[in-house]
């Protein structure tokens, strides 16, 4: 008992650190110090520009066997862990009667978290560094999935189609170059590859910053009425990493890609949740609320979910 209490101490040690710096951006929103439009422009430097170079930089790493070996079992656990969210998303939405209206939006925030803005930075401070090569692997997943069956899920009904030009987009570029690179044993030269590593080490100040200017951006109190949100946000944030934890990590031997993969299970709802729902004419008001909530339990839930899984 007591060990499991230092571990839960530790990783909320470790999870606090990532919190003040998401508050440093709330603060500078709510003081005006930052204006809050600035967090769409930091969002697109953080997407398009910080990440894919943390992502190639990820992946320069020595090819060896047990690597692409790992490599395949983390594919394979996130097409499974992608199979018992979306069942779960959908089991969920009809269990609660959400109005046809909102079930899209209910289940793209459940099934596609926030792997990208957060899943980086936490697996950077929990597992290190040789943990962002799978977690890049993670995202190219997770892009596609997001850029196809989330956008359906967001149009159902109204007859706006899958565009495939979607797909090409900077982070599964930069995951694809990465991992091409990797395959082919390929070192980017200096000063090249310092000048990628030291934007690519930006991301996660940047990312938590740009978090909580968004959530300082979000009127609490419309954020917290709707029971429906919450119970979406405890299936997210504890349902989904314990169904991947009891059924599929007995399946993939390797304790440190099921430590990976239960860390992005249990990632709140993704920011881009808001974008994608405004975007794709679906209720972003309703975004807003799930990827509030969530985020801000998953500062609880995570080190809670780290601990009693691993």
């Amino acid at each position: 008992m007591n060990g499991m209490v230092t571990d839960f101490l530790v990783v909320a040690d470790q999870i606090f650190i990532l919190v003040l710096l998401i508050a440093a951006g709330y603060v500078a929103v709510s003081t005006k110090i930052m204006d809050p439009r600035a967090t769409r422009g930091l969002s697109g430097l953080l997407i398009n520009i910080t990440l894919p170079a943390l992502i190639i930089v990820s992946m320069q790493v020595p090819f060896t066997l047990e690597r692409l070996a790992g490599a395949e079992t983390l594919v394979i656990a996130t097409g499974a862990l992608y199979i018992i969210s979306f069942a779960i998303a959908w089991a969920v939405s009809k269990a609660m009667r959400v109005p046809a209206a909102e079930e899209g939006v209910f289940q793209f925030a459940i099934v596609f978290g926030n792997v990208g803005f957060m899943g980086f930075p936490v697996a950077l401070t929990l597992f290190g560094e040789d943990s962002l090569f799978y977690v890049a692997i993670f995202n190219l997943i997770f892009n596609v999935l997001v850029f196809s069956v989330g956008i359906a899920m967001l149009t159902r009904g109204r007859g706006k189609g899958f565009d495939p030009r979607l797909l090409v987009n900077s982070g599964i570029a930069a995951s694809v170059v990465g991992l091409a690179l990797f395959l082919g044993s390929v070192e980017i030269p200096s000063p090249f590859i310092d000048s990628i590593a030291l934007l690519g080490g930006v991301t996660t100040p940047l990312a938590m910053i740009i978090v909580g200017a968004m959530l300082a951006t979000f009127p609490a109190r419309e954020m917290i009425g709707n029971w429906r949100i919450w119970a979406a946000s405890a299936v997210l944030l504890l349902a989904i990493p314990a169904a991947y934890c009891y059924l599929f990590a007995p399946i993939f031997s390797d304790p440190f890609i099921n430590g990976i993969m239960i860390t992005m299970a249990a990632m709140p709802a993704a920011a881009n949740t808001v974008i994608f729902a405004e975007q794709y004419g679906a209720d972003s008001r309703l975004a807003s609320q799930i990827v509030f909530v969530s985020t801000i339990g998953s500062l609880v839930t995570i080190p809670l979910i780290t601990t009693v899984l691993f």
